[in-house]
């Protein structure tokens, strides 16, 4: 919490004039009822109605003033909220952006979009709506009660019986409901997925004939969802209607009890109505004590969240070489991966001269993909080490080592921009439009491309939707060559091409002079003309060799051969 607050300690003059507003504001606000009072005593009572005027003026100016002092007190409250939000988010993001594949793998999108968007929001709420309005709470409470005592003694008696209790009852209901809300909020959850699920799958749902089956699961979901809104509804009425009938009975016994006072001759009509005017006061702190309060647990839960993501501590560290490899050949001297009892990799050692290609296969979860993910280091080896020209790649600047590899995977991630925005997300300099399209012809995507109602200017959707895998891939394919890195890593990349394609792409890769190549596929299409494949088991090496040499070996790389071609021998 210590880093929270530190954060809010830079907003300390944010901080000072709320406090200055809020105590201006209650300051009028409790002048009020006292002028008020004065003016029944004199203008109503005594008859000085020269003093009407003066009064009027006095209660107009404080009403005014309140009000100024509210705008001031609520306009620097907000910025704390809003700047307290930004940099906690800030803070978060840049933290998660430093993390590697370890920190991911235990924290879902869903709970890291959480932690910056609302969880930081509510904290933001704490630190400024909501620690100021506690401070209003308590400071208007007191201010109100000091008048209220000085006014009459006895006539506070009523007050200081009912609005613990009617405080009480606030708390209890923002207990119960906050308990309810979360509820809603689950079910929200599973009710949204329900429909999502039954709507993306439509075909599946009708293909199958699950229907009648889909609309009673869902129609579940939302009965359950409408009983939980009617028992909040209900806990709501229930609470509300108990509060102002206390509210109630406590006005008319102070009135009853003022009238006593005034007949008796211990208390004037106007100091009856400023009386009655600082108990109406004190009502509406105790109605929002318990919601305060509630907010504040909240965004104490929000923090802890935020703080436990914060501790996460598996940045990928910088290196601090000033040394540029020369050359780009690629070693991997023993290299393991092991993440808890699990073994991703063992012994794993090739070398990968430049200009060279290195295909790689085996079964899902052989590791492939684990080990070009060490390469851009986004996983780190547990043991042994990667180099890159010769220079260990845990000490070069992870900018120019990231620059200098192009990655195209088989879930392709396109943006919600144009085609030309999404081509050129791999070069931070100026790429002219001849640049971009020779790069899409060689992907084979240019055709398509400029079919679209736009031609390149084509906004597509998130994630590439409106596109064919293929056509993904191929655009993928196109922004990694506009990229034109030294290294290309093809992850599984032509699994959503036909052969033809795969093999123009193959070609067009052949021509690329001086770029090393990794290629992971699971046809043996993919890798068969690579200088070097190598075969993974279980996280090791079980073959490597030429495409000849493996299939003369006869061991795993050939019985995929068999298994994909239907056939037992390879002449």
């Amino acid at each position: 919490m210590k880093k929270f607050i530190h954060i809010a300690l830079k907003m300390k003059g944010l901080y000072i004039i709320s406090l200055i507003g809020l105590v201006l504001g209650i300051a009028f606000d409790a002048a009020v009822p006292y002028i008020v009072g004065e003016t029944v005593d004199e203008v109503m009572i005594n008859g000085s109605r020269d003093k009407a005027p003066f009064f009027l003026a006095m209660i107009f100016l404080c009403l005014l003033m309140r009000g100024v002092a509210k705008y001031v007190e609520e306009f620097a409250s907000d910025n704390i909220s809003q700047g307290m939000t930004h940099s906690v988010r800030t803070l978060l993001f840049e933290h998660i952006t430093l993390q590697n594949g370890d920190f991911f793998r235990d924290n879902s999108p869903g709970d890291i979009l959480t932690r910056v968007r609302h969880d930081s929001e509510q904290l933001g709420f704490a630190f400024g709506f909501c620690l100021l309005f506690l401070l209003e709470i308590v400071v208007h409470t007191v201010t109100m009660a000091f008048f209220l005592v000085g006014v009459s003694p006895v006539l506070s008696v009523p007050a200081f019986i009912f609005l613990p209790i009617i405080g009480f009852l606030a708390w209890r209901r923002e207990v119960r409901t906050g308990r309810i809300y979360e509820d809603i909020s689950d079910e929200t959850a599973l009710m949204n997925r329900t429909a999502s699920e039954a709507l993306v799958g439509i075909r599946t749902v009708r293909a199958f004939g699950r229907h009648e089956y889909e609309k009673k699961r869902f129609s579940s979901r939302s009965h359950h969802f409408y009983d939980l809104n009617v028992g909040l509804e209900n806990l709501d009425i229930k609470y509300d209607s108990s509060m102002k009938t206390l509210s109630r009975v406590m006005y008319a016994i102070t009135i009853m009890l003022g009238a006593f006072l005034v007949m008796n001759n211990h208390l004037s009509l106007g100091l009856l109505a400023a009386g009655v005017s600082y108990v109406n006061n004190l009502v509406w702190p105790m109605m929002e004590i318990g919601w305060v309060m509630n907010e504040m647990a909240s965004s104490a839960a929000a923090g802890r969240k935020i703080y436990s993501m914060l501790s996460f501590h598996h940045e990928v560290k910088n290196g601090e070489s000033a040394e540029k490899p020369e050359g780009f050949e690629i070693v991997y001297d023993n290299v393991g991966v092991t993440a808890g009892e699990n073994v991703l990799l063992e012994n794993i050692s090739f070398t990968l001269p430049e200009g060279k290609t290195l295909g790689i296969m085996g079964a899902t979860g052989a590791g492939k993909s684990v080990l070009v993910s060490l390469l851009s280091r986004f996983m780190e080896p547990t043991s042994g080490r990667i180099t890159l020209g010769g220079e260990d790649i845990s000490s070069l600047d992870l900018s120019f080592l990231r620059s200098r590899i192009s990655f195209v995977t088989q879930d392709v991630f396109l943006f919600s921009e144009s085609v030309r925005e999404n081509l050129k997300k791999g070069r931070l300099d100026e790429i002219s439009d001849e640049e971009m399209i020779i790069a899409a012809v060689k992907a084979d995507a240019h055709g398509f491309v400029s079919k679209l109602e736009d031609g390149y200017d084509t906004v597509i959707g998130e994630r590439g939707v409106g596109l064919s895998g293929g056509q993904k891939q191929r655009l993928s394919i196109a922004r990694a060559l506009l990229k034109a890195s030294p290294v290309l890593v093809l992850d599984d990349a032509t699994s959503a091409l036909d052969s033809e394609t795969e093999k123009k792409l193959q070609s067009v890769l052949k021509e690329s002079k001086g770029m090393s190549r990794i290629i992971i596929g699971h046809r043996i299409s993919s890798v068969r003309d690579a200088d070097e494949i190598i075969f993974l088991e279980n996280g090791r090496v079980a073959e490597r060799g030429t495409h000849e040499s493996l299939m003369a070996l006869g061991g795993l790389y050939h019985d995929t051969y068999a298994a994909q071609y239907g056939i037992k021998e390879h002449k």
